[in-house]
């Protein structure tokens, strides 16, 4: 198959030398994907958490322009994760576990396939519809891609090592958008002003949602007390520590309070011996970077104060008060439909007239994601991806693989608890943020197989780590 590609390459490298270079990086992504395939779901991770989805759709091949379709860096890593699945999949040991999380997963897939057919029946665009499917029924996707992943020989010290290295870029990346001032953007860069500050001079959007799953991932690591060696324990610090920084300077409380909510829950899940050591430490590192900030920029600790204590002021808030209205209106639509919704980029009209904001507009987004979830799939295509993600929360049962392995499953379960407690108030099912891609990728994790009751002796999770 190299072979005959490289002729092809050749070939058009004369008359068609962009045709050329879009071959030769196909045959490259390819290639990765079957021989490097950790590699390859990490870089994709990596495109639809980091990269942010407005850069992405200045380059891509085809469609009308930005905001027009075309194919995406990240579509490529995804259809040639989905090409290895069809190869491997058939061979790999599956749990009942994950036969259970696959069918899940064919019925939603299937669901929201039915939703585009909709949106085109109802006249929404192709870039529109195209748009939605693709962090929706993609994300989900690389649940699957990252089950293949996982079941491979040497899979999981490679993946974790893609995880730190991930998550180091991801907290860099965020104090990067602060201090650089990378665009004042809604979907990545700060955004200008702090609500229900004096001071506040913007707020951190650029990764999103992806900083309370780094952090809280990181804690679980932490947490478990398996890391060999200052070095592994030293950059996960830096991990969870520059994440922590860039959570913050988001200034969002929904995602300070889900973090708070998933780090306690990972405490809760350990052995009772560490929760109180556990409990001091982050009182202690909660004390010592108070100190910090208040030292380097008090202007900022102000802020942070000023927007957690604002929780109290929900009677005045006009985000709480754009919510309830705007959520209205997409109440209204799903009680019009309510088991098989409306279809994908369907669209709602309406205005704030407390600000007299002109005629009602045409919206496309809705800030609680279980609505728009319902908007778009109804009761049945929504109730069974919400299903999914319930059961991916509550899978009990240590993981194989040794410590390092059973924290990141637990760190999975409990993140996805907090993005469902952010669900509530920021939509998780966001073409912006693509946070459906990391989503899918920790739903593989809480599918993981798990050691057996006899299995949990020091011995034999000892020989379990060692041979992982």
């Amino acid at each position: 198959m190299v072979a005959a590609m490289a002729v092809l390459v050749g070939g058009l490298a004369d008359r068609h030398p962009n045709y050329a270079l879009g071959l030769a990086a196909l045959m490259l992504v390819t290639l990765l994907a079957f021989m490097a395939p950790v590699a390859h779901l990490t870089i994709l991770l990596a495109l639809t958490t980091i990269v942010p989805y407005a850069i992405e759709d200045l380059y891509h091949l085809g469609g009308a322009g930005t905001g027009g379709g075309g194919l995406q860096a990240s579509d490529v890593f995804l259809l040639t994760g989905l090409l290895r699945l069809a190869f491997v999949m058939p061979g790999l040991r599956l749990t009942r576990r994950q036969y259970i999380v696959i069918g899940l997963l064919v019925v939603s897939l299937l669901f929201t396939t039915f939703e585009a057919w909709q949106g085109f029946r109802a006249g929404q665009t192709l870039a529109n519809v195209g748009a939605e499917y693709r962090f929706l029924a993609g994300g989900l996707a690389v649940a699957l891609i990252a089950m293949a992943t996982l079941a491979g020989r040497g899979a999981y010290p490679r993946m974790l090592r893609g995880l730190l290295v991930l998550g180091a870029a991801l907290g860099l990346w965020g104090i990067a958008q602060w201090f650089l001032g990378v665009g004042f953007n809604t979907d990545f860069g700060v955004r200008p002003g702090v609500s229900l500050t004096t001071g506040g001079v913007g707020q951190l959007q650029g990764g999103l949602f992806a900083f309370p799953v780094a952090v809280t991932l990181a804690a679980a690591v932490l947490i478990s007390g398996r890391l060999r060696g200052w070095r592994q324990r030293s950059a996960t610090w830096a991990v969870l520590a520059l994440n922590t920084i860039s959570l913050l300077l988001t200034f969002e409380r929904t995602f300070w309070v889900a973090t708070a909510v998933a780090v306690l829950l990972v405490a809760l899940r350990s052995e009772r011996r560490r929760r109180i050591r556990v409990l001091l430490s982050v009182a202690v590192c909660f004390a010592m970077g108070t100190t910090v900030l208040a030292a380097v920029s008090p202007s900022t600790l102000r802020t942070a104060e000023q927007r957690l204590l604002s929780i109290g002021q929900y009677q005045t808030d006009n985000s709480v008060r754009y919510r309830d209205v705007e959520s209205q209106f997409v109440l209204a639509k799903i009680r019009a439909k309510p088991l098989l919704g409306w279809g994908l980029a369907d669209n709602i009209y309406w205005n704030q007239p407390w600000l007299k904001s002109g005629p009602p507009t045409e919206e496309s987004y809705t800030h609680v994601g279980y609505l728009w979830l319902l908007w778009r799939e109804g009761a049945l295509g929504g109730g069974v991806i919400l299903l999914l993600l319930l059961l991916s929360c509550l899978w009990p049962g240590r993981a194989r693989g040794g410590e390092a392995v059973a924290a990141i499953k637990v760190g999975s379960q409990m993140s996805l608890v907090a993005l469902l407690i952010v669900n509530i108030t920021f939509p998780v099912f966001n073409q912006g943020s693509q946070a459906v891609y990391m989503v899918g990728f920790m739903i593989a994790c809480c599918a993981l197989p798990v050691l057996g009751a006899r299995q949990t002796s020091p011995l034999l999770l000892r020989r379990a780590e060692a041979e992982a």
